[in-house]
């Protein structure tokens, strides 16, 4: 069962309504072919560098800010608008976590009473696995639980070492959608610890559990 979705629009604290989320338009654009410096050696940071040079925003300001400061406090995400943010950069994992969070008032809606406060999650996962040609698995996923509902997007790209380039591998993504009904509102969360996928499942009786993607060596 998806999410359950805001049936009203809610204002932010403060009197601010958000703005179409990165998420969504992440997963309209994300087939793009991306020059990476090729080299033996792979780190997660340089992928995910080379990766938001061409998607800027606030989880690549995030990180940036992280990188030169060590935290990634007042990003700004639209004018006079700031979130901080968290990151967790595991390079022996191979592993980025960019998340943060805010807060929203229900005004009229058939799953919040008016005045509920409603958190929302803005959350990006990049990870790598090592493929048996020597190259690379490189993975994105984010979600945006926004004003109305949450918009999640999911994107693969294989990193040829010796080229250089980070190419798209829509199929992956196929498959992984698929086994979650293409459902946009599944957040597939890319492994810290091992090479397995998760996500979380929402059954008709409204139990929630987690759910594993099995690594198969080549792929999902």
């Amino acid at each position: 069962m998806k999410k359950l979705v805001l049936l009203a629009i809610v204002a932010v604290v403060l009197g601010y309504t958000a703005k179409a989320q990165d998420a969504e338009e992440f997963r309209e654009n994300w087939q793009k072919t991306i020059t990476v410096s090729a080299s033996q050696t792979t780190t997660i940071e340089k992928l995910f560098t080379a990766w938001g040079k061409q998607f800027p925003g606030q989880y690549v300001d995030a990180f940036n800010k992280f990188k030169k400061t060590g935290k990634a406090n007042k990003i700004e995400v639209y004018e006079n608008f700031f979130r901080d943010f968290k990151v967790d950069l595991a390079p022996r994992n191979g592993y980025i976590e960019i998340s943060t969070a805010d807060t929203m008032i229900a005004q009229v809606d058939a799953n919040f009473r008016k005045g509920d406060t409603i958190v929302r999650k803005h959350i990006l996962n990049a990870a790598y696995w090592n493929l048996p040609s020597g190259n690379k698995l490189f993975g994105i996923s984010i979600e945006d639980d926004g004003e109305i509902f949450a918009e999640c997007a999911l994107a693969f790209y294989e990193y040829d070492v010796n080229k250089g380039t980070l190419s798209p591998s829509p199929q992956m993504v196929k498959k992984v959608m698929a086994i979650v009904n293409d459902d946009p509102e599944t957040f597939i969360i890319l492994p810290k610890e091992g090479r397995d996928l998760k996500y979380l499942d929402f059954n008709p009786h409204g139990d929630i559990t987690y759910k594993t993607i099995k690594w198969k060596g080549k792929g999902f």
